[in-house]
């Protein structure tokens, strides 16, 4: 039920039957298979329908929706039993990309490519020895992320991921670490945190990412309960704009929550840990369970095989979350939350304090049928795009990075950690060797 893949379609039609008719709108262009049609058009004097032309195997009509008008011109009717490849505005839009925008578009990925193979070019001809520890950003089971600092330029300060080789094999997660690694060097979108290049020893792995210096979405949320509508508004439009790019590359994301929101010296938010991320295609699926129980999606609960739209199942629970502090689906343990997740979002009691159209996006996000849900009908994400919650909003200033944030965080100095809680030092062992060579990409 991918919707969003369609790019046309066909229609059948018996004799005698209108396939357009005059002074009706539409936005499909259609181009004969089969069969032929007579083109009528009524004149102003008399409102006599006068023939103009005959269609057949490989004549078109429609042609001027490309154009910009929708308002039909003439008659079309069936002289006998018709086939016809309907292409509609959007998806050719899609497909083509407009006439206009060809030209632009590849000065734009030339400049893009240059930019990434002199990126390419400074990242790889560093070592680990080039790098100071300057404070924690974070601990978990895979280790630790650190701040570092560049020895040779101290205005240049990453984030470095370290993991834990022995652990990933014990828990047996080398797929994932793959995977994250190869879908996060080919990310290169304002709303996902880059990974530059990776590094290793018999010990651990190292990941060195974007330093994203603003802290993360859930200290903030933490610290003040929940969020005005507006505010969420922001952060959830930064999250379509990053499932848009990840989706648009048959990537499925599969871990979304505050916690993995990072903001930057700016405010913007951008997704980082791609431990769940898969690259799955078009129109497939992946039956591994994974994700955070209360943002889990009911076909992965059952089983039944899961793509892209679980994500959109998970915005919706973000929205709810950022509105209120805590997510809709919440259980003493995760068999509970499972089982009131398989309820449906229809059973969820909603605080006033979240309008109508906040509730009206969510629950068409949490759909229990995946081919329901908004963002992975035939308009894609646009749909969610348009949606009434996001009336005015500035997508085009939030691509560009010039829409002023609804929280900006204090960033004095590229070492600045003070948005970050605080960690102890590293005392523990260093942990086993692990010599297997699953880790031979990195």
């Amino acid at each position: 039920c991918s919707f969003q893949l369609l790019v046309a379609s066909f229609l059948t039609a018996p004799e005698g039957e209108y396939i357009i008719r005059q002074g009706a709108r539409g936005d499909t262009f259609f181009i004969f298979t089969k069969g032929k049609a007579d083109v009528t058009r009524f004149e102003r004097v008399g409102g006599e329908a006068v023939y103009v032309r005959s269609l057949g195997k490989g004549d078109w009509f429609g042609e001027k929706v490309f154009q910009g008008e929708d308002l039909r011109t003439a008659n079309v009717i069936a002289a006998e039993a018709v086939t016809c490849l309907v292409i509609d505005l959007e998806s050719f839009n899609k497909l083509i990309g407009g006439f206009d925008d060809v030209s632009n578009k590849g000065h734009e990925d030339a400049d893009a490519k240059a930019k990434y193979e002199e990126e390419n070019a400074f990242f790889s001809n560093l070592n680990l020895a080039d790098f100071n520890i300057i404070d924690t950003l974070g601990v978990g089971g895979f280790g630790r992320v650190e701040l570092v600092q560049l020895k040779s330029d101290e205005n240049k300060t990453f984030a470095m991921k370290i993991l834990k080789k022995r652990h990933i094999v014990d828990t047996r997660q080398q797929e994932h670490i793959r995977s994250e690694k190869l879908i996060m060097q080919e990310a290169h979108s304002d709303f996902i945190v880059r990974l530059y290049r990776t590094f290793k020893d018999s010990k651990y792995l190292y990941m060195l990412m974007e330093a994203c210096l603003g802290g993360e979405l859930w200290t903030i949320l933490r610290d003040r309960g929940s969020f005005e509508e507006s505010t969420t508004r922001f952060y959830t439009a930064c999250v379509v704009e990053a499932f848009a790019y990840l989706h648009s590359k048959g990537i499925i994301y599969r871990d979304l929550k505050p916690e993995n929101l990072i903001l930057d010296h700016k405010g913007y938010a951008k997704l980082v840990d791609f431990g769940f991320a898969k690259k799955i295609g078009f129109g497939k699926k992946t039956w591994t369970f994974c994700g955070t129980p209360e943002y889990v999606a009911p076909e992965i609960i059952l089983n039944k095989g899961h793509d892209i739209s679980a994500d959109y199942w998970s915005l919706g629970i973000l929205m709810y979350e950022l509105l209120t502090g805590s997510p809709p689906f919440t259980g003493t343990d995760p068999m509970k939350t499972y089982n009131i997740i398989l309820k449906g979002i229809d059973m969820i009691v909603f605080p006033k304090k979240i309008t109508k159209n906040a509730l009206n996006l969510i629950k068409k996000l949490c759909k229990d049928n995946p081919c329901e849900r908004l963002g992975n009908l035939k308009n894609g994400v646009k749909d969610i795009q348009k949606h009434k919650w996001f009336e005015g909003f500035n997508w085009e200033g939030l691509k560009k990075g010039t829409l002023t944030p609804p929280i900006i965080p204090t960033v004095t100095s590229a070492i600045d950690t003070s948005n970050f809680d605080s960690f102890p030092e590293d005392n523990e062992d260093p942990p086993p060797d692990d010599n297997s060579g699953w880790d031979v990409d990195f």
